[in-house]
């Protein structure tokens, strides 16, 4: 007993010493900037003065009635969620069972050529993607001009802009969710597919009735995790627009940071800041409840015979 409880004590002492660097990380750089964030949403926090008083809901209420720019921010925002999840979600399942049908080399290399963009500088890309949009020399024109098609002004159009900085996004981060998908493609016991061939099944039967349902928690993690980044659709738009032409292109984090950067209004950027994570959790709790049944494998292959 003596020798199993200094054991344990050993091991207690280990675990302590292993994650208490962790936590005390978690502390400084989430915990309590999160809850100064929440104070100071009921606050009238503002950088010029070094004095403030609560002011109770005030500043959610602002946001919804007093400020049109914050509205323009949320609907632009929103839109351009639903552009990037949707087609995320759709080009990295195309581009998983693509990357999964080659052979073991030519699907290494071509991997990792997809996967390439998650791990460049989001500033860097967006400096590419700006020659490419641009209106005199930009190569997307100059490709329509040798078509004899009009130029387009792309970024600087509002009915186009936000939806070029949509395809940057989609283009930066869809081949890590391939990635993501294809290695829950891979886990897939081969005899499933061994099965429906026998009973007749097509390739696209196939993919519809056991590769997506198997891979259905996989797909849900991309769905939340490409919601969450797309909520925080950011660097591409201060970089190219910073949300011109007009606010076409404004989105909730640009204005949470012109009001509590350029404007020093704290209490008023911590109650945006609240309300974008709000958002971003109850999409996230709907994607998850609307895909929490259990796969079940059995099932899937009834189905398919």
């Amino acid at each position: 007993m003596g020798k199993k409880r200094r054991r344990n004590k050993g091991r207690n002492l280990f675990l302590f010493i292993v994650l208490c660097p962790t936590f005390i990380w978690f502390l400084i750089f989430f915990i309590i900037p999160l809850i100064s964030v929440i104070v100071y949403s009921f606050t009238n926090a503002h950088m010029a003065y070094s004095d403030f008083k609560f002011v109770g809901l005030n500043q959610y209420i602002k946001a919804f009635t007093k400020d049109a720019t914050f509205m323009i921010s949320l609907k632009n925002t929103v839109l351009a969620s639903v552009i990037i999840v949707l087609f995320t979600i759709v080009l990295s399942l195309l581009l998983a069972a693509g990357l999964n049908s080659l052979r073991d080399k030519a699907r290494q290399i071509f991997t990792f050529i997809f996967f390439l963009p998650s791990v460049i500088s989001a500033v860097a890309i967006s400096l590419v993607w700006d020659w490419l949009y641009s209106k005199n020399y930009g190569l997307f024109n100059a490709i329509l001009k040798m078509f004899g098609l009009p130029g387009q002004p792309f970024l600087t159009s509002t009915s186009q802009a936000l939806i070029c900085l949509c395809i940057i996004q989609i283009w930066a981060i869809f081949g890590y969710y391939a990635v993501v998908l294809l290695a829950a493609m891979r886990s897939i016991d081969k005899n499933m597919y061994e099965a429906a061939d026998i009973d007749g099944a097509g390739a696209f039967a196939k993919f519809l009735r056991i590769t997506i349902p198997l891979i259905k928690n996989n797909i849900i993690f991309v769905a939340i995790m490409s919601t969450t980044v797309a909520f925080m659709f950011f660097t591409p738009v201060k970089i190219l627009t910073d949300g011109t032409p007009g606010t076409s292109t404004m989105v909730i984090l640009l204005h949470i940071l012109n009001k509590g950067i350029k404007n020093s209004d704290i209490g008023y950027a911590s109650a945006m800041s609240i309300i974008l994570m709000l958002i971003i959790l109850f999409f996230s709790l709907i994607q998850w409840i609307l895909g929490r049944e259990r796969k079940d494998g059995a099932k899937h292959y009834k189905e398919v015979r």
